[in-house]
């Protein structure tokens, strides 16, 4: 079910969301080319010169998290995150406040899950970064953990305030009078 249209302007704060999600996305989209022309040097490097590039496995691995991340947030906004809306819109047929109140359940369950993954994240990242927790093989390549872990928590903050962006919206449809359900 795509994101209805309000009829009116988001406010500053709802523009500030919505400015880092886009920012957030953006950033994953590039760094998702820039991992494409990484594997692509480390294939050629280590077939045609018989010198791998250090590191790209662990690159590639926290990559996507990383890269999942920041863009789950802006998925979920646009309405495109992977769900089943058919029986929440075979309902909205005859009870748009019923769907309506349906769909606030879920986004408000979404928000208490994303909150409780930043929340159970936040410690580990802390921890890895005070230890100065690093990936790989000491003296070949070593990369830090807690950027990738930071990286899981913004995700998941930023995905919570689209749920609750999501979750008002859906209130505003549930408390709308409706002739249908009259």
């Amino acid at each position: 079910m795509d994101r209805p249209d309000m009829g009116e302007r988001p406010g500053p704060l709802l523009w500030t969301v919505n400015a880092l999600m886009s920012v957030a996305n953006v950033v994953a989209t590039t760094w998702i080319l820039l991992l494409m022309v990484l594997i692509v040097a480390d294939v050629i490097g280590r077939n045609a010169f018989l010198a791998p590039i250090a590191g790209v496995p662990e690159m590639v691995k926290y990559s996507i998290v990383g890269i999942v991340f920041l863009q789950i947030a802006h998925t979920h906004a646009r309405g495109h995150m992977i769900r089943s809306d058919g029986l929440l819109e075979l309902v909205a047929v005859k009870r748009p406040r019923m769907a309506a109140g349906a769909d606030l359940a879920a986004q408000i369950a979404g928000l208490g899950f994303t909150l409780l993954l930043a929340w159970a994240v936040w410690p580990r990242m802390s921890k890895a970064f005070s230890r100065g927790e690093m990936e790989g093989v000491s003296g070949h390549f070593e990369l830090p953990v807690w950027p990738f872990q930071a990286l899981i928590v913004l995700g998941s903050v930023l995905l919570a305030m689209s749920f609750l962006v999501a979750a008002r919206a859906a209130w505003i449809r549930m408390r709308a009078p409706n002739a249908a359900e009259g």
